[in-house]
C-alpha cells in the first residue's frame, strides 16, 4: 500500500477561471460545515480502513480580508496501523470574497514516506510560490505564473461546488489549474448525470455525478522531474492521468455536498463515502431514504 493513500488523499480534494460553466455568488457552503470522509478499500478483502476529518471556519485578522479556513486531518483506523500507518495533515486559506486562494499547507506522513508542501499565492491567484519536501529528494523552491488562478487541491474541493450545474450539464467540461507539490496540471470536470446513490450508514440520496480528467500543463511530459501520483519510489507513473478514471457524486440540492467518489489505485480498488457532517447551508432536501 506504499503511497497510495499519498495518491488517494489528492484525489478526494479533487472531488471537492471556471470558463463556460459559471460560478455563483451564493456559495453552496458556510463557516461551520464538517464532515468526515470514510476510506474503502478492497484487494482479496473489503474493508474501511482510514477516516478524514474536515474543520471549515470564517476567519478574519493577520491584516487580511475575510477568509476561509480549512483543516483535514486523515488518518489510517488503528488496525490497520499496524500495517500501514497515515496521518496526513491538509491545511488550505482562500478569500471569501471570490475563493482565491491564499496559503495551503501539506504535512503527508504514511508509513515510511513523508512530503510537506507550503504554497503562497500572489496576483489574485495566478502566481504561486511552491516550496516542496519529499523523502530522498532535496528541498524545491519554485515559483509559478499562470494566465490563471492556480488553486490547491482544497480550494478546488470547494470551487467545484461553486459550478452552475445547469450549464455543465448543457455544455463542455469545466477547466481548472491545480498545483500539486511541484507540478501544476489541467483537470476537466464533466456532467454525468443524475442519480439515486446509496452511501452505506447514511442513506440513498438524489445526487449529481462528475467525471474528472487529470492531464500535466501543456507543454510538460510526464518524463520531467514532477509530481504524477505515483506509487512507487520514482516510477514515473500514474494512474489518474489521461481519460476520466475518477468519479464524485455531489447532494442534489443546494448544498452540494460530496458524499462519494470513486478512483483507481495501482493494486485493488479504493472509494470514499461521506460518514458525518454538520452545519450544512441549506435543507438536505436530497435525502431520501435514511440508514
Amino acid at each position: 500500500m506504499k503511497k497510495i493513500f499519498f495518491a488517494l488523499l489528492s484525489l478526494i480534494f479533487f472531488s471537492f477561471s471556471v470558463g463556460a460553466a459559471a460560478q455563483t455568488k451564493e456559495y453552496p457552503f458556510k463557516s461551520g460545515e464538517n464532515m468526515e470522509l470514510i476510506v474503502h478499500y478492497k484487494w482479496g478483502f473489503s474493508a474501511d480502513i482510514a477516516s478524514v476529518k474536515f474543520t471549515f471556519t470564517e476567519k478574519s485578522g493577520e491584516g487580511k480580508e475575510p477568509y476561509y479556513h480549512l483543516l483535514a486531518h486523515a488518518s489510517t483506523f488503528k488496525f490497520w496501523d499496524s500495517f500501514f500507518k497515515v496521518r496526513d495533515i491538509y491545511e488550505s486559506k482562500f478569500y471569501v470574497k471570490d475563493l482565491s486562494p491564499l496559503y495551503f499547507h501539506r504535512d503527508v506522513n504514511e508509513g515510511n514516506f513523508f512530503a510537506k508542501n507550503w504554497y503562497k499565492w500572489k496576483d489574485d491567484g495566478k502566481t504561486l510560490n511552491a516550496i516542496v519536501d519529499k523523502k530522498g529528494r532535496p528541498r524545491r523552491d519554485t515559483t509559478f505564473y499562470e494566465d490563471v488562478v492556480i488553486r490547491d487541491i482544497i480550494n478546488i474541493f470547494f470551487t467545484v461546488r461553486c459550478l452552475d450545474f445547469d450549464k455543465l450539464e448543457k455544455g463542455p467540461p469545466a477547466p481548472f489549474t491545480i498545483a500539486l507539490d511541484k507540478d501544476v496540471l489541467d483537470i476537466r470536470v464533466r456532467f454525468v448525470g443524475r442519480e439515486k446513490k446509496r452511501v452505506a450508514k447514511v442513506g440513498t440520496f438524489n445526487a449529481i455525478k462528475l467525471a474528472i480528467a487529470v492531464n500535466p500543463k501543456k507543454g510538460r511530459t510526464k518524463d520531467e522531474e514532477t509530481s504524477v501520483f505515483s506509487f512507487g519510489e520514482g516510477d514515473g507513473e500514474s494512474v489518474f492521468y489521461g481519460e476520466e478514471k475518477v468519479f464524485i457524486w455531489l447532494t442534489d440540492d443546494a448544498n452540494k455536498l460530496p458524499i462519494f467518489f470513486s478512483a483507481p489505485v495501482a493494486v485493488g480498488a479504493i472509494n470514499g463515502r461521506i460518514g458525518t457532517y454538520e452545519g450544512v447551508k441549506y435543507p438536505l432536501t436530497s435525502l431520501i431514504k435514511t440508514e
